[in-house]
């Protein structure tokens, strides 16, 4: 694995937990001291990166999630950030996207459908989407950004697409959870996320089934 693919594995392993600045930080030290190092040393790599009592808590966790992402197929991998050596904090082009109300409700549905399974389950449906990506006509960057956020999706949705792009992505879930659960089931944990995300989708005066 070369630096640039193990930096995108560190930095998919570290994303949930670290800001902008921490991130930064984290892979400047991993890349001036550790990344020649072998994989046992990321216990002490993990020991540098947790500054807060908040952190350290999670400790075991951010280690088990940089081991699982450097054991990842690339395509499961976060787009490379880039050296971060001299650099202050890493840039966030998408932090400031103001979601309309079909995005965030998409959001919240996608949502709602990935907490009613399993967590391998989950990663197995993240893997069906991306892998049929490719079917939904995006640019190279919109392909780019929507890959990022499925496969580090407790950050912010990366901007506003399309309708027709939105309902293909549902799409693309239904048909994954029939894969593994049968259409009388998928059509049931559908039902259930629908009804859960109902009240947000009124507040924002978003019809939910457009969606669908």
């Amino acid at each position: 694995m070369n630096l640039p693919l193990r930096r995108r594995a560190i930095y998919t392993g570290l994303k949930p937990f670290l800001n902008a600045t921490e991130m930064s930080q984290a892979l400047s030290m991993w890349e001036t001291e550790f990344s020649l190092k072998p994989t046992y040393a990321l216990a002490s790599f993990v020991t540098r990166c947790c500054t807060s009592d908040e952190l350290r808590r999670i400790r075991t966790q951010i280690l088990r999630a940089l081991i699982t992402a450097l054991e990842s197929p690339e395509s499961l991998l976060l787009t490379d950030p880039g050296s971060q050596v001299g650099k202050q904090t890493l840039v966030d082009d998408d932090s400031n996207i103001v979601l309309d109300a079909k995005n965030s409700v998409f959001v919240a549905l996608s949502s709602a459908l990935w907490t009613a399974v399993d967590e391998t389950t989950e990663k197995s449906i993240i893997d069906f989407i991306l892998r049929n990506l490719t079917h939904l006509e995006l640019s190279s960057d919109q392909s780019r950004k929507l890959k990022d956020w499925f496969i580090s999706r407790n950050t912010t949705f990366p901007c506003n697409f399309e309708l027709t792009i939105l309902q293909k992505l549902i799409n693309l879930n239904y048909i994954a959870l029939c894969e593994y659960y049968g259409p009388v089931k998928a059509d049931k944990l559908l039902s259930q996320a629908t009804h859960a995300v109902e009240p947000e989708a009124i507040q924002r005066q978003f019809n939910l089934h457009d969606l669908l």
